[in-house]
């Protein structure tokens, strides 16, 4: 090779090392930060997400404006019954034929009086002494505020309940996590318990294979633990109307409630006495009671007085005080059917709530009977539940053991934790059943919110 070739070499040799450590030191420079949307981050235990939702829910706004609505209505009819008091002043010039104005000409031909300009000021008020009509149509406007208010508590009852329910599932979807973390480093253990019994030539291949699979597959079921319990926690967000990413902590933990005393009857009355939805029906027939009753005082004869008193006089002279009192009797003859037509549809009213009563008495009774009969059950599971899992511990530790000795493989392991993962699976469903038929119970006698709103 000659000199020239090889300091052409030497160069490009160089300019390639130069290169490619231009290359590596670019490649370890650090990429600039990338700025975190701050999410807020909050803990919440059952009764402040319960108190949150029933704070800023937009199903339960829109029942507060119709309750308003409903006042709004009961001071409309009451206004009907107050006296209607109301001020004028008015002034005109005028100019009269004496012929138009008497009807017959006058002596001399026509005589014209004015122009001339006068003016009356005073007060006018107007009020029904006797109008049974509207006496009812406000009675019925009470009821009707009363109807509302009550289908106002409904609506809270049943946040409250879809609450409730979405903070237990995401209570049992965390419990899920906290065990399938637990099982997975109890099957990373074994894993390693197997990959050393195989050095020491006590174990197989065989045997780690198997434990490494066993450890992934609880990897698995941990991803789907994770992965419901945010999706439970979004749920959860969303009910309780949180800014959209909010990182939501729960600070209670999935636990056997306290059981209510009391058998079927007493907690059938409690609901017949308390559920909202009777409420509002019992407002609603004595509503449409009321109206029955107005339209039928649409035939009855109505009293209304009436007064003004002011001052009055030509523009140009002193004024006088004057005052004008009447007393008005009116008696409906003839109504085209529009009594007829508003008492048939109060009465449709009636019947209809008729109705509805009964379906919803019945509804409580199933409600209640079907919520005692998976509360008593579920009592049983989590009773079965524990007595598994703690059965299911031991075996895994016999198992273990057996296998650290040396006097089997670890197919009595595998096995034991998959025994062991559905106990602690089956144990945390019976506590989650016994929680939500908890709430079932107090969903169906109209006491979910004064229970868990502590």
């Amino acid at each position: 090779m000659s000199p020239t070739s090889s300091r052409a070499l030497g160069r490009g040799q160089a300019l390639s090392l130069a290169l490619l450590t231009a290359g590596t030191a670019w490649a370890q420079v650090p990429p600039p930060p990338v700025a975190a949307t701050p999410y807020p981050t909050v803990q919440l235990t059952l009764a402040q997400a319960l108190k949150t939702a029933l704070e800023q829910n937009p199903r339960l706004q829109q029942s507060l404006l119709a309750i308003a609505e409903s006042g709004d209505d009961r001071r409309a009819a009451a206004a009907a019954l107050m006296p209607q008091v109301s001020a004028q002043a008015f002034g005109q010039r005028n100019k009269y034929n004496l012929d138009a104005l008497m009807g017959i000409p006058q002596p001399g031909g026509p005589e014209v009086v004015g122009p001339f300009n006068w003016g009356q000021v005073g007060v006018e008020a107007q009020v029904s002494l006797f109008d049974l009509s509207l006496w009812k149509k406000w009675r019925a406007s009470r009821h009707a505020e009363d109807a509302a208010r009550a289908q106002g508590r409904a609506v809270r009852e049943e946040i409250a309940a879809l609450v409730v329910g979405q903070y237990l599932h995401a209570l049992r979807a965390a419990a899920s996590v906290k065990a399938g973390e637990s099982r997975v480093e109890l099957a990373e253990a074994l894993a390693k318990l197997a990959e050393n019994q195989q050095k020491q030539g006590v174990g197989t291949k065989l045997d780690t294979l198997r434990s490494q699979v066993q450890l992934q597959t609880e990897r698995q079921r941990l991803i789907q633990a994770q992965t419901q319990r945010t999706t439970a926690l979004a749920g959860l967000g969303r009910l309780l109307d949180l800014k959209p990413g909010t990182r939501i902590e729960l600070a209670d933990t999935l636990s056997a409630p306290a059981l209510p005393a009391g058998g079927f009857e007493a907690a059938y009355q409690a609901g017949l006495a308390q559920r909202p939805e009777l409420a509002a029906l019992d407002a609603r027939e004595k509503a449409a009671e009321n109206l029955r009753q107005a339209a039928q005082g649409l035939r009855l004869p109505t009293l209304v007085a009436s007064g003004t008193y002011g001052t009055t006089g030509l523009q140009s002279e002193s004024w006088a005080r004057t005052y004008q009192i009447s007393l008005g009797l009116r008696v409906p003859l003839f109504t085209g059917g529009l009594v007829s037509s508003h008492v048939s549809r109060a009465k449709s009213e009636q019947a209809r709530v008729q109705e509805a009563r009964r379906e919803v008495r019945a509804q409580v009774g199933y409600e209640v009977q079907v919520a005692q009969a998976e509360l008593e059950a579920a009592t049983h599971e989590v009773e079965v539940a524990n007595l598994a899992v703690s059965l299911s511990t031991e075996v895994l530790t016999q198992a273990r053991h057996r296998f650290e000795a040396g006097v089997s493989n670890n197919i009595e392991v595998i096995n034991a934790q998959d025994e062991l993962a559905r106990a602690n699976d089956n144990q945390i469903n019976a506590l989650y059943r016994l929680n939500q038929s908890r709430v079932d119970l107090a969903r169906a006698t109209g006491q979910l919110e004064q229970t868990f709103a502590r």
